[in-house]
């Protein structure tokens, strides 16, 4: 109980923090963390270097630094979301072809919108429901810490996400009553070792890959789109959305787990220093 309400009023003191204050403060954090912390040094620069081994140590540092201001910057930005108005998150999120959306709904066609941990992916998740015109669901792991958990839940739906538990997901979405809902999915996290049922190439590596994305849509017959998250600048982001699969019912096996893993890796290979490489994304390679 302690811990909680003084973590809440530390976020709650950084939230009323002006945003041109905020990114001051991120920069020191991205420096404690880069050159006093050394915040998972090690899983960054072997990350790295599997990825990008056609690239020179320079590079690769030059990409590890500019990682940690936007893991910092994500930081920051995440106490801000304890009162963020809709109206300031209507500002700094965009949805550059929101006809995408618009034509599914038009359609009462549901969705999988699948994404990466690439920018600030808490501000594309919570504030989703303010640019597409779908009723918009997302799984979330519980936290251990009841009072945490609630606290995350409240902040992740303030806009009109809706949260469901991982461990409800195929029966949430198989008895869903919403006509064409909108699934937020994390495409880029590993599965447990004894889970693994599907290995494809990604960043030079031949990487497990949950099959979720491709399951679901099969069973509950949903369209699959991708998006690309760009930080215009600090603080201020745009998605683009790519249809992949409007109706995946006739597709092979494993064509959509492939295609949204390759719209993830081109994504990354454009934009390196914003995905999230302090992840241990390769342990079960």
């Amino acid at each position: 109980m302690l811990q909680y309400r003084l973590g809440l009023a530390f976020g709650r003191l950084l939230s009323y923090i002006p945003f041109w204050a905020v990114y001051g403060l991120s920069n020191f954090v991205a420096w404690v963390l880069e050159h006093l912390a050394h915040y998972r040094h090690e899983v960054i620069q072997t990350n790295l270097a599997k990825a990008f081994p056609e690239k020179s140590a320079r590079e690769r540092n030059n990409i590890q630094h500019r990682f940690y201001q936007n893991f910092a910057d994500i930081i920051v930005e995440s106490f801000k979301s304890l009162r963020i108005s809709k109206h300031q998150m209507q500002k700094r999120l965009k949805l550059r072809n929101p006809e995408v959306f618009e034509n599914l709904k038009k359609q009462n066609k549901g969705v999988i919108m699948v994404m990466g941990h690439h920018t600030n992916f808490e501000w594309i998740a919570m504030g989703i429901p303010l640019v597409c015109p779908q009723e918009c669901f997302a799984v979330y792991h519980p936290l251990k810490n009841r009072l945490f958990n609630k606290k995350i839940v409240e902040i992740r739906e303030q806009f009109g996400l809706q949260l469901f538990k991982m461990k409800e997901t195929y029966p949430f979405m198989l008895n869903n009553p919403s006509p064409a809902p909108l699934y937020v999915f994390m495409a880029d996290q590993s599965p447990h070792k004894g889970k693994i049922k599907y290995r494809t190439p990604f960043l030079n590596q031949n990487t497990p890959v949950h099959l979720g994305v491709e399951n679901l849509a099969k069973k509950c017959d949903l369209a699959v789109v991708f998006i690309d998250i760009f930080r215009v600048k600090r603080g201020f982001y745009e998605v683009e959305a790519h249809l992949l699969f409007e109706d995946v019912k006739e597709t092979p096996q494993y064509q959509v787990t492939q295609t949204h893993v390759q719209a993830l890796e081109k994504l990354i290979q454009k934009d390196p220093a914003n995905w999230l490489w302090s992840h241990k994304r390769w342990k079960h390679a």
